[in-house]
C-alpha cells in the first residue's frame, strides 16, 4: 500500500465508521459498570481532558493496567505500545524507538529522540530512562514530534509517567511477590493527611531476583535483578494554591545481561554446539551499577482568569557498568563506563481561556545538564590487568579511552492555543522557539597500542586537565497546526501537521582531537497525520485509528566498524554521523470492546514502513559500507506489531471478585544494525497471564500470574562487533504468586 492509498483508506473509514484514533488499555476492575468502556482522563495537552476529545496520537495506561500486567520498566511499555520498541544494551543503557524514531550514540554530547517526563520533569540522559516504575497512576505515550506543550522538545515522541498523588484520607497498601529464579519483590504505600490543608505520601519499592544465564566460563549467574526505589510528597493547598514537593531515590546493583554471538541474529553460537540460551561464555561477568535521584517543585496558583505553574527540578545520576563485548573466552574485550549526570530544570506555563471560543497554553523552560562520561575498551590477554594476581609473563592489555564533559544549555519559549471556530470544528495552533548550546571537553589516551581508539589527544584524561574543546549551539522554530471536527457526542476526526526537532551534538568515541570538535548537525522531522475517536454500541465499543507520514532528515547515527586505512580484519572504531535521511509512514489501530457485562477485549495494531538512505561511505572498509549505499529500513522499526488482551471479572461464590488476564503480544523483524543485513533482532511472541481474587472489602488481593508463559526465546537487543552480531536474550518464562494487602 503507498502512501495516498494509505491515508484515503484512514479518511475513509475515519468518515464512514466513525472510528476512533486511540483506545486506552481498560481492565474490568476500572469501572463500576461493567458493560461500558471508561473515560480516560490524561494530560497530554497540559489539561485534564477525555482522552477521545484529545486530537493527538497518545496511548494511556491506567494504573489498573499497569498493575495486572506487573509493569516495571520501558521494556514492560513497548510490547503494549503501537509504534514503539525498546532495546536493552545494558542495565541502564537503553534504545527507546517511537515510529521508528531512536538515537544510538550514547555518548555525553547527544540526547535521546524520545523525550520521558516524571510528574512533568524531564529525565535528560539515556541511562534515566531505565527508572523504576511503581506507585504510578498513569502512563500516557504520546508519538510523534512533541514540543509546542511540552517543556523539553522530543522529536520523536514523549513517554509522560503521572504519580498518584497525596490523599487526604489515611490510606495504605503493601504488596509482596514470590516467584521462579528467587524472585522476592515487595512494595508498598502510605499516603494521608498530616494537617487540614497539607497531604502526605511515601512510597517503596524492592525487586530482587536471581540471574537466569549460567556463565559456564566463571560459574556465576547473570541477568538477575536488583532495585530499590523510594518516593516521597508532600501537597500543601488552599483554596487558589496547590504546591507539592516531590522526591525519590533509586538504587540498582546488577550483573551483567549476557552478550551472545549469534548467527545472522538467530541461532545462539553455543546453541549449535549444544547448549542452551541459558548459557553464556562471557570469559568476565561484567555488572551494572546506578545511583539516581531527584527533587521537584511544583506550584499552580489560580487567578481565576488563568493558571500559573512553575516546575523547579534538579536530578543527578551516577552509572557505572562493565561488559564483556564479545561473548566468547577466546577473546577477551571489556567496555568499561562511568556515566554520572547533574542537571536542574524550570518550568512556567500560563493557561487560560482568551474567551468562550479560545483557550491557550504558553510556557518557558531553561535546563541546565552537566554530563561526565568516561569509557574504556580494553583487549586483555590472560589476565586483566587491572588485577593484582597479573603474573609478568601475562602480556600487557591493550587499551583505548574516551573521556566527555559537557554541559548542555536549553531554553525554550513555546505556545498552544484551541480555537472553537464553530460548535464543532476547532482549530490547534502551535509553535515553539528553541536555543540549545552544548560546551564539549574531549580527551582520548591509549596503551600497548591502544584498542578501538587509537589516538592520544586532549590532555590528562583521568584527571581531566586539558581537553580539546567542542562548542556549538543551534536555534529553531517548530510550528504545529491541527483540525478536529466533532461529528457526534462520540465521534471525532482530525488532522495535524507538525515539526520536530533535535539539537545538534558531539559525537561520542571521537577518533581524534578534530572529530572532537566537529558538531553534528541537527535533526528535524515533519509528521502528517489523520485520525479518528469515537465510541461506539452505546459505549460498548471503541476503535481507533490513526495513519502518519514522517519526512526525517539529518539522522544522528553512530557505527561500528574498521576504518578505510585500517588493515584488512581490523576490530574497528565507533563513528557518529548525519547518516542520512528517511521516509517513515505508517497505520496504528487500537480498540476496546465490551462484549458482555465483565469481559473486556482490547488490542492494538501497527504498520510501518521505513525508507532510509544511510550514507556511511568514505569511512568504512567493509561492505555495504564502501559501495553506494541502498534505502534500508530503520533500526528498531517492526513493520507489523500487535496485541491482543482478554479481560473477565465475575463474582466469586465464596464471595470477593475473581479476575482474569491474559494477553498476546507480538513483534516483528528489527533491524539492529543501520547498515548490516545480517544484524536482525528476529520477531517474537509474548504472552502473560494474572488470576487474581479480591476480597468484598477490597482489603485483600491473591494473583497468580505467568510472564512469558509459552517459555519464548527471543532477542531484547542485537548488535554488531568486530566480525560478528551479538545478542541479548529477553527472559524466559517467569512465575510468581502475590499477596496485596490495603488498609485505610
Amino acid at each position: 500500500m503507498n502512501k495516498p492509498q494509505l491515508f484515503r483508506t484512514v479518511a475513509k473509514i475515519g468518515l464512514v465508521s466513525l472510528f476512533g484514533l486511540t483506545a486506552p488499555q481498560t481492565w474490568a476492575d476500572t469501572t463500576e459498570d461493567k458493560s461500558a468502556i471508561e473515560e480516560i482522563i490524561v494530560t497530554a495537552q497540559r489539561r485534564s481532558e477525555n482522552l477521545q476529545q484529545v486530537p493527538v496520537a497518545v496511548t494511556a495506561l491506567s494504573r489498573a493496567a499497569i498493575e495486572k500486567a506487573d509493569i516495571h520498566t520501558a521494556d514492560d511499555i513497548a510490547t503494549r505500545v503501537p509504534g514503539m520498541s525498546f532495546s536493552p544494551f545494558a542495565p541502564g543503557q537503553s534504545v527507546v524507538s517511537l515510529r521508528g524514531i531512536s538515537s544510538n550514540d550514547d555518548g555525553a554530547g547527544t540526547e535521546n529522540s524520545v523525550a520521558v517526563f516524571l510528574d512533568d520533569v524531564y529525565l535528560g540522559r539515556i541511562s534515566n530512562m531505565s527508572f523504576e516504575i511503581f506507585d504510578v497512576e498513569q502512563i500516557e505515550v504520546l508519538r510523534g514530534p512533541q514540543g509546542t506543550l511540552y517543556g523539553k522538545n522530543a522529536i520523536g515522541g514523549a513517554i509522560n509517567v503521572v504519580s498518584t498523588k497525596p490523599s487526604d484520607e489515611f490510606r495504605g497498601k503493601i504488596k509482596t511477590t514470590i516467584g521462579n529464579y528467587g524472585r522476592k519483590n515487595f512494595a508498598g504505600v502510605l499516603s494521608g493527611a498530616l494537617s487540614s490543608n497539607i497531604n502526605a505520601k511515601v512510597s517503596f519499592s524492592s525487586r530482587v531476583r536471581d540471574g537466569w544465564v549460567e556463565n559456564i566460563v566463571t560459574g556465576n549467574r547473570l541477568k538477575d535483578e536488583n532495585v530499590q526505589s523510594v518516593r516521597g510528597q508532600v501537597l500543601w493547598y488552599n483554596d487558589a494554591t496547590k504546591i507539592t514537593l516531590s522526591g525519590d531515590v533509586m538504587r540498582l546493583d546488577q550483573s551483567d545481561i549476557a552478550r551472545i554471538p549469534v548467527f545472522g541474529g538467530v541461532e545462539p553460537l553455543h546453541l549449535a554446539l549444544g547448549g542452551t540460551y541459558k548459557k553464556s561464555t562471557n570469559p568476565q561477568d561484567g555488572f551494572a551499577k546506578k545511583d539516581a535521584q531527584g527533587v521537584s517543585l511544583k506550584i499552580i496558583h489560580d487567578f481565576k482568569d488563568y493558571t500559573l505553574t512553575s516546575i523547579s527540578a534538579y536530578r543527578e545520576s551516577g552509572s557505572e557498568w562493565e561488559m564483556d563485548s564479545a561473548g566468547v573466552p577466546q577473546v577477551n574485550v571489556v567496555d568499561e563506563i562511568h556515566d554520572f549526570t547533574d542537571q536542574y530544570s524550570q518550568e512556567f506555563r500560563l493557561a487560560g481561556d482568551l474567551n468562550n471560543n479560545i483557550d491557550y497554553v504558553a510556557g518557558l523552560f531553561y535546563l541546565n545538564e552537566k554530563t561526565d562520561r568516561a569509557e574504556y575498551f580494553r583487549l586483555v590477554f590472560n589476565i586483566d590487568d587491572r588485577n593484582p594476581l597479573r603474573s609478568a609473563g601475562d602480556g600487557q592489555d591493550m587499551i583505548g579511552a574516551y573521556r566527555q564533559i559537557n554541559t548542555t544549555s536549553s531554553f525554550a519559549a513555546f505556545t498552544h492555543l484551541n480555537w472553537a471556530m464553530t460548535e464543532k470544528l476547532k482549530m490547534g495552533l502551535g509553535l515553539r522557539y528553541t536555543y540549545e548550546k552544548k560546551d564539549i571537553l574531549s580527551w582520548s589516551s591509549t596503551s600497548n597500542g591502544g584498542f578501538v581508539i587509537a589516538t592520544d589527544f586532549g590532555g590528562d584524561l583521568e584527571n581531566a586537565v586539558g581537553g580539546a574543546v567542542g562548542s556549538e549551539a543551534w536555534s529553531d522554530l517548530s510550528p504545529k497546526i491541527s483540525l478536529n471536527y466533532q461529528l457526534t457526542d462520540d465521534a471525532l476526526i482530525y488532522g495535524s501537521v507538525s515539526k520536530g526537532f533535535k539539537s545538534g551534538g558531539f559525537g561520542a568515541a571521537p577518533a581524534n582531537a578534530k572529530e572532537a570538535r566537529t558538531p553534528l548537525a541537527p535533526e528535524t522531522a515533519w509528521n502528517y497525520e489523520i485520525g479518528s475517536k469515537s465510541d461506539l454500541f452505546e459505549g460498548r465499543l471503541r476503535l481507533n485509528l490513526a495513519a502518519f507520514y514522517t519526512k526525517y532528515k539529518n539522522l544522528q547515527f553512530q557505527r561500528f566498524g574498521p576504518l578505510l586505512d585500517d588493515a584488512p580484519g581490523a576490530f574497528g572504531v565507533f563513528l557518529t554521523r548525519n547518516a542520512g535521511d528517511a521516509d517513515i509512514y505508517g497505520f496504528e489501530a487500537e480498540f476496546t470492546w465490551v462484549p458482555m457485562d465483565g469481559l473486556y477485549v482490547s488490542g492494538n495494531y501497527s504498520y510501518m514502513n521505513t525508507e532510509a538512505d544511510f550514507n556511511f561511505n568514505g569511512f568504512y572498509n567493509t561492505a555495504p559500507a564502501t559501495a553506494d549505499i541502498r534505502t534500508l529500513e530503520l533500526t528498531r522499526a517492526p513493520n507489523h506489531k500487535f496485541s491482543v488482551n482478554l479481560d473477565y471479572s465475575h463474582d466469586a461464590p465464596w464471595g470477593g471478585t475473581m479476575a482474569y488476564h491474559w494477553d498476546w503480544r507480538f513483534t516483528g523483524d528489527q533491524r539492529g544494525d543501520v547498515v548490516s543485513e545480517t544484524t536482525k533482532q528476529p520477531k517474537f511472541n509474548l504472552s502473560d497471564v494474572n488470576v487474581s481474587w479480591v476480597s468484598e472489602n477490597e482489603r485483600w488481593e491473591f494473583s497468580v500470574w505467568g510472564k512469558n508463559i509459552f517459555d519464548e526465546k527471543y532477542i531484547s537487543h542485537i548488535y554488531i562487533i568486530g566480525p560478528g552480531n551479538q545478542a541479548v536474550f529477553g527472559d524466559p518464562a517467569m512465575y510468581g504468586i502475590s499477596v496485596t494487602m490495603k488498609f485505610n
